[in-house]
């Protein structure tokens, strides 16, 4: 049958086939698309697409016109095999509805497009089937979401390891390669003994000519402000290049002669407020910047500068101890000996280990007493004193015991050593893999277990719990106005103020930036979450003082969802959250939002004055 396809005007704009329906299939648009998110289609009895809302060109990207009079596998997808699409087949034959139904369809301008597809079968009067018609909705933004956290994961993953500082780097960077598809990433670590960035670390893909880039670089030295990854380094932002070949920031342009690589990406690698290294990425292709990317960026550099920080540690820590082993067998701390009852006779090397570790008493050692009692020699028998100044001081004591030629007991005698410094490390190197260093709150790597522990914890009494996704409004600009030592204090005032309203039993934790997560327990039921969000709105919201009698005020937009009502497990429940926080951003900021996200202007738990509260 000829068919034609032309655009319909006005209002319902649309494009179409077959003229003489033009008028009721604008009628059927106009109805449907106030339940659609995006868009409405039909297909014919030959599963041909006669009908497309003309929104989508608008919302996608996507020509229309080129898919109608087709089949859908007919046009290329980027996700789906030949086997899929003949599961597909198979179910419209057998006249089935279906749901959230996954397509990747490529642009024209070469960025990819995610539709979710969902229709049911038409028949006419008489039972006849006539075809299908639906609606779609443009998922790409969710789809983007879902793999930066896939992505943020397995980063996570491979943090949370116990391989070499290299080994973690490399995988890391393969991670961001893989899932990003740039062609090859590097470490340029600091040294801080000469002041220059160098190449440290690198991954690339199985090309020769990218592998040969990656080895010239081996040699590459950088100053501050010199190249992107010496920019990233003097400002600690990241920084996007779209075609390095062009770009008057790239330096060493030698070196990317004949690479084939054009688009780049630098970000910092953080740890305690400052840039320890940068992380660069290039690909083959030019590339479009990618702010989603760049926000994960932030997280992600945190993440591996906590994790070489604390590798850093923990190698000094080793260093230290070698060195004392080293010195300890030439001469010890202190040396002590006991009579036969267990009491002190003598004690060398210093008046003040006579005086404090002695005068300790029975009850400090007692907890020798087992093997005291067995005549067996220990080595290395850990404990804690109280000092005068009121701290404490650690030490480790080894010895053995004395008998008489007959085989009388005598006593035992040994050696000591204070180990105060290497106790105190060792609570650092905890500190920094579990908590973050700048506001005292539990960090990204320790949310994970509390909250997967908090859901089952809620599932075994069958009751609620929320998850609240917070980031702060406007803090980049303060930030950038005032510098990182302001922001830095400002997010220390805002820790102790979410502390302040919440409960002690409240798990709280800082994602890393300017934003956090905060989980409540026991929860009775969902007003009650609204009364806590509307108390954390409005103490934000109240003033900060800045160095020289400044002030500064900053709100927050919050995300909500509740377990088990929203999620049945923790990912899905912080996943939840982070959408209806970006609702709550969208809807205008200084507002939370509960998930399921409300369409705009519907939205029930929204606040843009929690003063009038």
């Amino acid at each position: 049958m000829a068919t034609r396809r032309r655009r319909a005007a006005g209002t319902g704009k649309a494009i179409t086939r077959g003229g003489a329906k033009a008028a009721r299939g604008a009628a059927r648009f106009r109805r449907l698309t106030q339940l659609s998110a995006d868009w409405y289609w039909e297909q014919d009895a030959e599963f041909r697409l006669t009908f497309m809302s003309s929104y989508i060109d608008e919302r996608t990207g996507l020509d229309a016109s080129s898919y109608l009079g087709r089949k859908r596998w007919e046009q290329p997808a980027l996700n789906l095999t030949e086997a899929d699409w003949e599961r597909h087949r198979a179910q419209l034959g057998r006249r089935e509805p279906f749901r959230d139904f996954e397509i990747q369809r490529a642009a024209s301008d070469g960025h990819s497009v995610w539709l979710s597809l969902s229709g049911e079968p038409v028949f006419d009067d008489r039972g006849r089937f006539k075809g299908y018609r639906g609606v779609g909705r443009d998922v790409t933004a969710q789809k983007r979401a879902e793999q930066m956290l896939r992505l943020e994961h397995q980063v996570a993953h491979a943090l949370a390891g116990e391989h070499e500082p290299n080994e973690v780097v490399r995988a890391v960077i393969r991670a961001v390669c893989e899932v990003e598809g740039w062609a090859c990433g590097r470490y340029f670590g600091l040294d801080e003994a000469s002041g220059l960035l160098r190449f440290q670390d690198a991954w690339c893909v199985a090309d020769p000519v990218v592998r040969q880039f990656v080895e010239r670089s081996r040699t590459i030295t950088l100053r501050p402000g010199e190249g992107l990854s010496g920019n990233v380094w003097q400002s600690g932002e990241p920084i996007w290049s779209q075609d390095t070949v062009h770009d008057p920031r790239v330096q060493h342009k030698t070196l990317w002669e004949g690479s084939g690589l054009r688009g780049g990406f630098a970000f910092a690698v953080v740890a305690e407020g400052s840039v320890i290294g940068v992380l660069t990425f290039s690909s083959q292709a030019v590339r479009e910047p990618d702010q989603r990317l760049v926000q994960a960026a932030r997280v992600i550099g945190s993440q591996i500068g906590q994790f070489l920080k604390r590798k850093q540690a923990e190698e000094s820590q080793r260093e230290s101890e070698l060195r004392f082993r080293s010195l300890v067998q030439m001469s010890s701390d202190f040396f002590w000996e006991t009579d036969a009852q267990d009491r002190f006779t003598e004690m060398v090397h210093g008046p003040t280990y006579v005086d404090t570790v002695a005068g300790a008493g029975e009850a400090g050692w007692g907890e020798l007493r087992g093997m005291f009692q067995a005549r067996a020699p220990f080595r290395d028998f850990e404990f804690g004193r109280p000092w005068p100044d009121g701290s404490i001081r650690y030490f480790s004591v080894s010895g053995e015991p004395r008998f008489a030629a007959q085989g009388a007991f005598l006593g035992y005698r040994g050696v000591g050593r204070d180990i105060t410094e290497i106790a105190l490390a060792r609570e650092r190197i905890a500190s920094l893999a579990y908590s973050d260093p700048l506001t005292g709150l539990a960090n990204r790597t320790s949310l994970s277990p509390a909250l997967e522990q908090a859901v089952e914890r809620a599932r075994r009494r069958g009751a609620k719990l929320a998850g609240v996704f917070m980031d702060l409004d406007g803090f980049k600009q303060i930030n950038d106005a005032h510098g990182h030592d302001i922001g830095d204090g400002l997010l220390v005032d805002v820790a102790r103020r979410l502390r302040t309203v919440l409960r002690a039993s409240d798990f709280v934790a800082r994602l890393g930036g300017d934003e956090f997560f905060v989980v409540i327990e026991e929860v009775h039921d969902v007003p009650a979450v609204d009364g806590i969000a509307r108390k954390l709105l409005s103490e934000l919201l109240e003033p900060y003082e800045l160095a020289g009698g400044k002030r500064a005020q900053i709100t927050a937009s919050l995300g909500v969802s509740v377990f088990p009502d929203d999620a049945g497990d923790a990912q899905t429940l912080m996943k939840h959250a982070d959408m209806a926080m970006y609702a709550a951003k969208q809807a205008g900021k200084n507002s939370y939002r509960f998930y399921p996200v409300e369409p705009a202007g519907e939205a029930v738990y929204e606040r843009t004055n929690p003063r009038a509260a």
